[in-house]
Formats: C-alpha cells, structure tokens, sequence
C-alpha cells in the first residue's frame, strides 16, 4: 500500500508537470472504485480549470482548483503514470486526466480501493475532517502524540496506524520506526514516556524522510509519476525480514500478527 512518502514523492513528482496547468476534459473507464467516481462532476467542473496547488493530507492528494479540490487516494495499488496518449496503455487503467500540455496522468489501480473524488470549495469530506496529526508537521517533542496516548490502551504499533490519533503512517514504517527507537511493537501506547515519545517521533520522522528522500519504498505497486519505483525497500531493516538477522545484534527478527496485519521486529533490541 501506498504510504505518506509514497504519496509525498507522487506529490513532488506532479507539481513541476502539471502545477498552472490546465485541466482537459478527463476520460473515465470505470466508475466501481472505493467509492463511485462522481464522473459527471469532475467532467463539469476540471476542463478550462487551473491546477493552483496540490495538496498532500495523510495518504490523500488534493488537486486544488478555484472551485474546488479533486481528492485522489491510491489504496491498496494505485498509481498514477504519465502517458502521451489519453488512451488506456495498461489493464486497470480507471481515468486519465489530461492537461493543456498535453501531458495525460492514467490513474491505474488493479485492486479498485482507491478514490478520486471531488470537494467543493469551503467544504470539508469526511475522509478528512477526522484525521490525526501529520508526523512531518508535529514538532520534535512528541508531546502531542504524549498527551494523546494517555487514553489508548493498545499496543503503541496500533496507535501509529491509527490514523485518527496520526495520520499518514503504515504498517511498512510503523515497524521501522519502532525499530530504530527500541521501543517494543506489543507496549501499551499509554506506558510510553514523554523521553519514549521524543524519540519515537524522532525516528518516525527520520524514517520518513530517508524514504521520500530515496523516492519512496516499493514492495510491489508504487511507482512515481515518472514510472520510477522507490528505492527505500533497500534499506528496510525489519519489515519483511522474519527469520534474517537484526543489523544491529544479530539476533532472529521475528514476525508476529497485530489487528490482522504483520508485524516485523527484533526481540534482543526492542524490549523497552
């Protein structure tokens, strides 16, 4: 699944291609995605639209034109690539969105849980009022993610993919994060320390980073809008990893299953 800096690197790969652009009339394939396509809305409102800004919340893209934001969310297996026709090039290619250059955006997503939606200016979309903070914009301290861990009695694993209490982060960084601050997958969110918190973030923040900065972390699906994978499943540590030894002591990293999901981590190092 596409995580915040797969969608962060789809962001920046976007806006010098097509940021002051004008939007042509989209072509749609397919209406059945998470949500049905608002087809007659998006062919109303985009041709002769000016792409002003594009907007990351979380794991959602907003295409923000004057009259209103074109919401994009890419599930399971999306991705968004740049073709020279509007034409479908690949199976599963749902809509192409074409611009005044040209330049045709095919939005491809086999497993059909992504969303293209539309908000209208000064309206607000359940998807995104009830979102938690974005791990990029907290500051250092952690005491945010403190004060909103007091009420969570769940291991800190699922505290992270909960994206009303943070938003943006996946199981893939999740995992990783935890790794590099030591800190136990299977502890109580509420048992972490202020110190804990710092540090959790701190990591978070690092793995993040490191990711957006590499392009991204591919396992199967992601691909930038240039068609380029990301590079940061290179540099992974624990997930993915069971049974390999830990970089770091060389002890079995060991899988377990948390709310359904797999959760990768190293006993010897995350014991706190």
């Amino acid at each position: 699944m596409p995580e915040l800096p797969e969608v962060e690197t789809l962001k920046r790969a976007l806006e010098p291609l097509i940021l002051d652009k004008k939007f042509k009339r989209p072509v749609f394939f397919r209406q059945d995605l998470r949500f049905p396509i608002p087809i007659d809305t998006l062919q109303a409102e985009l041709p002769g639209r000016t792409l002003n800004s594009i907007c990351r919340k979380a794991k959602y893209l907003l295409l923000e034109t004057g009259s209103g934001a074109m919401l994009w969310h890419l599930g399971m297996s999306g991705r968004v690539t740049q073709y020279p026709t509007n034409q479908p090039q690949e199976k599963h290619t749902h809509a192409v969105f074409s611009f005044s250059t040209d330049l045709h955006l095919h939005f491809i997503d086999p497993r059909r849980f992504g969303a293209i939606l539309w908000i209208p200016r000064g309206s607000g979309h359940k998807l995104l009022d009830s979102l938690g903070p974005d791990p990029l914009e907290l500051s250092t301290t952690g005491d945010v993610l403190f004060d909103r861990a007091k009420t969570c009695k769940g291991p800190v694993k699922n505290f992270l993919m909960n994206s009303q209490r943070l938003s943006g982060v996946g199981n893939i960084y999740a995992c990783e994060a935890l790794f590099k601050a030591r800190i136990s997958p299977r502890k109580g969110a509420h048992r972490l320390s202020k110190k804990d918190w710092n540090l959790l973030l701190i990591s978070l923040r690092t793995v993040l980073e490191k990711s957006i900065a590499a392009g991204g972390t591919t396992l199967r699906d992601f691909f930038d809008a240039n068609g380029q994978p990301g590079y940061f499943v290179l540099d992974l540590a624990v997930y993915g990893k069971e049974g390999e030894p830990c970089k770091r002591c060389g002890s079995e990293i060991a899988r377990i299953v948390q709310t359904g999901r797999s959760t990768f981590f190293c006993k010897t190092c995350q014991k706190k």
